[in-house]
């Protein structure tokens, strides 16, 4: 295959919790779906670059199957050597176009398409919705994220800007050198009214930051287009495929109350809650038209779920969740369930677990439902496996240690990168199963390495780093 821009420049994969089989069951559980068991499914990822998405999930779910195919050539070899390497016979990645995805390549329960819907011509993103159709398993869950408006108008106008700026660029190099150039004037120019120059400088700082890669891919490559909620809904509506919801659960709520009495179906909700919010990014779940959803969802739905959430105590006595989102000291309760989840998170915790904190099950289904509503928690259906306390000879993931020497993030059990240090990167590799403490500090040639070992190592294990 000829190859492409992003052979030239690359764009890396990264493991994604909003795309992994966990979420997307339980999305599809609260709305009365039947998904495939998270341990045994099939997953296809179109536009999956190096598999930095699925060889993780590979490695946790080996009697799952998952198929990655990408036009890029150069990150589909590479992403094939880590896959060897770590003897992962349950992943396939290809090098080749979405259009010629066939009745051969057989059904998949959940369909991955991340960063593809805008950045690609009409006809490929009408193929991409066709083979969502035509793969999807009964109760499959299709992922698709794509640019939304209204808030997608300022990036839309700063990418406009940097494209004709950079219009007679010689290559890839110089047009992003001549975009940051640009990026960077306009923060100093202050010609704005001062509402308007903070909303801009602030877009133009998340351009800014970026790495080169999705600056050029995200913003100034040929293709890269917006949508009204409604829009995409009606091309899927086209193909067959309903609406399910957000991999974001709490998106798809109105905890206060700005829609109350809302007339209209669930497509005008939605676009009713973008106009309300801005929104700029979404992350959709598709299913098959024919599918029997359960709108309506409850309190008393929390208790066929697993949570997890950070339940960070802050200065200010609040306790902090997921995405930022706190929680007051006025229900000592929810303090106690909260508290709970930060002890073991990123693990999830089971509701029958939870029960004693809340005082009873009656009481903690209304807690977990505001909690999730409003983005403080997440929902799984997937205990996820690892080895929560340290062994006498602790053994690190084997995928965190074929990354510890490469990188400096490993992804966990649960999907989530953590940024070691060069001290915890060394830890990792010599975490093969077959060392004692005492050996482990002796090889880990740092200071105070006994003092400093057993900490390290309960951080390790409370973060799903470790594996029995």
């Amino acid at each position: 295959m000829a190859p492409t821009e992003y052979d030239l420049i690359a764009y890396p994969a990264m493991p994604r919790q909003q795309t992994h089989p966990d979420r997307l069951a339980a999305v599809g559980k609260l709305f009365g779906m039947a998904p495939a068991p998270v341990e045994r499914c099939r997953v296809l990822e179109i536009g999956c670059s190096d598999g930095g998405n699925l060889i993780p999930m590979a490695c946790v779910l080996p009697e799952s199957r998952f198929l990655g195919l990408d036009l890029a050539a150069g990150p589909i070899a590479a992403g094939k050597r880590a896959a060897c390497d770590l003897g992962l016979e349950n992943l396939t990645l290809r090098a080749c176009d979405l259009r010629e995805i066939d009745g051969s390549w057989g059904e998949f329960d959940y369909i991955l398409a991340h960063g593809l819907y805008s950045w690609v011509p009409d006809e490929v993103r009408e193929r991409l919705l066709a083979v969502c159709r035509e793969r999807l398993a009964n109760e499959g869950i299709a992922f698709v994220s794509y640019n939304a408006y209204p808030g997608g108008h300022m990036r839309q106008m700063l990418r406009e800007m940097m494209l004709h700026r950079t219009r007679q660029a010689a290559n890839i190099g110089e047009k992003i050198r001549q975009a940051r150039e640009f990026l960077e004037s306009l923060q100093r120019a202050r010609l704005l009214s001062p509402a308007w120059q903070e909303v801009r400088d602030q877009e133009a700082k998340l351009l800014l930051d970026r790495d080169d890669g999705g600056l050029y891919h995200d913003e100034l490559a040929e293709w890269n287009q917006r949508f009204y909620f409604h829009e995409f809904a009606a091309a899927a509506h086209r193909h067959g495929l309903a609406y399910l919801g957000e991999a974001e659960p709490h998106e798809m709520f109105d905890p206060q109350g700005a829609l109350a009495g809302f007339q209209g179906d669930v497509i005008e909700f939605e676009q009713s809650l973008d106009f309300l919010k801005s929104r700029r990014f979404r992350q959709t779940l598709l299913c098959r038209e024919e599918t029997q959803l359960r709108r309506q969802t409850a309190p008393e739905q929390m208790a066929d779920f697993m949570f997890s959430a950070p339940g960070r105590q802050l200065e200010n006595g609040q306790i902090e969740g997921a995405r930022g989102v706190c929680i007051g000291t006025s229900n000592e309760a929810a303090i106690a369930v909260a508290r709970a989840l930060g002890e073991v998170y990123p693990l999830p915790v089971g509701f029958e677990e939870l029960v004693p904190y809340a005082g009873s099950a009656g009481a903690l289904g209304p807690m977990l439902y505001e909690m999730m509503t409003v983005g403080f928690v997440d929902l799984h259906v997937f205990d996820f496996p690892c080895q929560d306390s340290v062994t006498e000879r602790p053994r690190a993931t084997r995928l965190a240690r074929y990354q510890a020497p490469r990188a400096d993030e490993v992804t966990s059990v649960c999907h989530i990168n953590m940024k070691l240090d060069e001290m915890g990167r060394r830890l990792v590799g010599l975490l093969n199963g077959h060392r004692t403490h005492r050996e482990i500090a002796a090889a880990w040639k740092v200071d105070r390495a006994r003092e400093m070992l057993g900490p390290y190592l309960e951080w390790l294990a409370t973060r799903g780093l470790l594996e029995g």
